[in-house]
């Protein structure tokens, strides 16, 4: 879920943004003074996204769990306690694990497509948001075909 998010915020972002410099010729002038756009522009946001993502899962995760907390605790007459021990015991380190992974690959996914998607924006406006549109419907295709794969991957290696 937090993949799907930052592909819908940081992957149209970053397709707009380099989109934007790609209108204003902003890369052009990178390339005339002799600066590698790929190295300058693109890299950076793949190594930050892929960086940034298992922290976000980590913080998502024990959002979650706390909010299970709160509606069991509220709504179900389940103690914190009980909770705490059902939570231990249904979540390993081997999901934490394989979550941290996938996070790495939806980070790093979400900003190539984005950079990819931006890099190759035409010159004009109405392509900026085409641009965008389209590197969140590919990271999101993507996301969901990664995530199929790790299952499968998982349940063979019984992971």
């Amino acid at each position: 879920m937090t993949a799907i998010l930052m592909s819908g915020r940081t992957g149209a972002a970053f397709a707009a943004n380099l989109g934007t410099m790609q209108v204003s010729d902003e890369v052009s002038a990178l390339q005339t003074l002799g600066i590698p756009p790929m190295e300058f522009l693109v890299v950076p946001r793949i190594l930050a996204l892929s960086l940034m993502m298992p922290l976000l899962t980590v913080f998502a995760n024990i959002v979650g769990m706390l909010g299970g907390l709160l509606i069991g605790t509220l709504m179900l007459d389940i103690s914190p306690i009980a909770y705490y021990n059902q939570t231990s015991g249904a979540v390993g380190i081997n999901d934490w694990a394989v979550g941290l992974v996938k996070a790495v690959l939806f980070g790093a996914v979400v900003a190539i497509v984005g950079c990819w998607r931006g890099m190759r924006c035409r010159r004009s406006a109405a392509d900026v948001g085409a641009a965008a549109t389209s590197a969140v419907v590919l990271c999101i295709v993507l996301i969901i075909v990664i995530d199929a794969t790790a299952t499968v991957i998982c349940t063979t290696l019984k992971i």
